[in-house]
């Protein structure tokens, strides 16, 4: 299956979090974390405990003229689809420094406030559809999300790829060469990519990857795609962020002793052998034919769906 027969899977899902979202929730916020946690099918929203109105109010006050004409330009930006605002608005999410850090919080109360009345107005539908894609080093990630994403744009989507890069445990760099794989995508205007170090954070993603997704989704991308590093078994926690989680693995990932190991493979919604093509098709199937069968030994997330496998040819 290549990429566009992996639109139903996103029409399909995205119907059913549509069903189960509730007009009535109320969205708070406390960092580190944003707190809006997202099953496979359904978007759950969890309160916390301090809300944006309080928060904006007790940080707001002691902000200089200088931080209050810094968070108006970045907001105002953002809201209105500037893709620099949203890379500069990342930016001060990612930072260090303290005195930045509280900024960021405003910046992110005001984006939440703003997308809550969107939510609002849509009748409770989120405004966007998240999705996971992870797998082990050399899978096929980038180059399965150049092509969907271009489908995705092609349909009228705005598309936001948060590319995670892992850091280097002894000079602490970092090379961002998930985009030298999205040479088109790059320069579609209806998608964002942004690649981020992963900065010694375990799971596979960024320590503020949620917070990340929180500002796409306020600068109106309404498909977010996260790209984590490559993984292994344990490292799981961009499940817990999105929508649908996919996990990609090439034809000589294990055979079905592999899928029925419990970790990654029990979050995931939807599994995908890459690079099906040439003389990997055999091995390709066989090892779709194995997963499927795992799956189904696994226990059930949700009542509305049910984990998948696909093939996806490398020629796609």
């Amino acid at each position: 299956m290549g990429p566009a027969g992996f639109l139903p899977f996103l029409q399909r899902v995205n119907r059913l979090s549509s069903t189960c979202t509730s007009a009535a929730v109320i969205f708070s916020f406390q960092l580190p974390r944003a707190g809006l946690w997202r099953g496979p099918a359904c978007a759950l929203v969890h309160q916390r405990s301090i809300s944006v109105e309080k928060a904006f109010s007790h940080h707001g006050s002691e902000l200089t003229d200088k931080e209050s004409r810094l968070l108006d330009r970045l907001y105002n930006g953002l809201v209105g689809g500037q893709r620099s605002s949203l890379a500069e608005s990342i930016t001060l999410v990612e930072t260090q420094h303290p005195r930045k850090k509280e900024l960021a919080q405003v910046l992110l109360q005001r984006v939440l406030a703003f997308r809550q009345e969107q939510e609002r107005l849509s009748g409770g539908k989120p405004v966007a559809f998240r999705v996971g894609l992870s797998g082990p080093p050399g899978a096929g990630k980038s180059s399965f999300i150049e092509v969907l994403g271009k489908m995705l744009t092609g349909k009228g989507h705005k598309v936001s790829v948060l590319a995670v890069d892992p850091s280097s445990c002894t000079t602490g760099g970092s090379l961002m060469g998930d985009k030298t794989r999205m040479t088109e995508l790059s320069r579609d205007m209806n998608a964002f990519i942004r690649p981020s170090p992963t900065s010694g954070t375990l799971g596979g993603v960024t320590r503020t990857t949620n917070e990340s997704i929180v500002l796409c989704e306020g600068a109106g991308y309404d498909i977010i795609l996260v790209e984590t590093v490559g993984v292994g078994q344990s490292e799981f926690a961009v499940a817990d962020m999105v929508d649908l989680f996919v996990l990609l693995i090439p034809p000589a990932g294990g055979d079905e002793l592999q899928g029925i190991k419990r970790g990654i493979i029990e979050k995931a919604d939807l599994v995908v052998v890459t690079k099906s093509d040439g003389e990997l098709v055999i091995p390709a199937r066989k090892i779709q034919a194995e997963y499927t069968s795992a799956l189904k030994l696994l226990r059930k997330k949700s009542k509305t769906w049910k984990p998948k496998s696909a093939l996806r040819a490398a020629s796609l």
